[in-house]
C-alpha cells in the first residue's frame, strides 16, 4: 500500500514539475544577450550586431540589431519546440523553436503569420549563435557570437 502511495506521489510531483518547467525557465532565464557577427535578411555579411533572446513560458523572441547608424533590425517570435535538457539554473543550452512571426527593418516588412525554425545556442548565459529562417524569401539570419574568453 505504501509503495503505491509513493509511486502515485512521485507521478504527481513529476507532472507538476513538467508543467512548471517553462515557467521556471522563464523566471531563471529572462532576457539573455550576446554580441557578434550577423548576416542575412536585413544585414550585409559580417556586420556587428547585438542579440537579445527572451523566453516567456513556451514562447521565445529573438531580436538582432546592428550596432551602426543603419539600424538594421530583425525579430523572430515563436514557440519553443524543444526545451533545454539542462537544469533551469544552468546557463548552457540549445533552444529549438518554431517561428510564428518575423519582422525586419528592411522595407518595414512584418509577417505576423508565418512558419519557420530557429536554433539558438546559449553558453554561460550568453547567446553565442543562432540560425533562424521562415518560408518567406530573404528571411534567414545567422548570428555567431564573439569569443567571451
Amino acid at each position: 500500500m505504501q509503495a503505491r502511495f509513493l509511486v502515485g506521489c512521485t507521478a504527481v510531483v513529476s507532472a507538476i514539475g513538467l508543467t512548471l518547467l517553462p515557467h521556471a525557465l522563464s523566471q531563471t532565464r529572462g532576457t539573455l544577450q550576446g554580441r557578434g557577427v550577423v548576416h542575412g535578411s536585413a544585414f550585409t555579411r559580417g556586420r556587428m550586431a547585438n542579440v537579445a533572446l527572451t523566453i516567456e513560458g513556451d514562447n521565445f523572441g529573438l531580436e538582432l540589431a546592428e550596432q551602426t547608424r543603419t539600424g538594421a533590425r530583425v525579430q523572430y517570435r515563436g514557440i519553443i519546440t524543444r526545451q533545454p535538457n539542462t537544469p533551469t539554473n544552468s546557463g548552457n543550452f540549445t533552444l529549438n523553436g518554431r517561428v510564428r512571426s518575423f519582422n525586419t527593418s528592411t522595407n518595414l516588412r512584418a509577417l505576423n503569420n508565418t512558419t519557420g525554425n530557429c536554433r539558438i545556442e546559449v553558453f554561460d548565459s550568453r547567446v553565442i549563435s543562432s540560425n533562424c529562417n521562415t518560408v518567406a524569401p530573404d528571411s534567414s539570419t545567422q548570428f555567431l557570437g564573439l569569443e567571451q574568453f
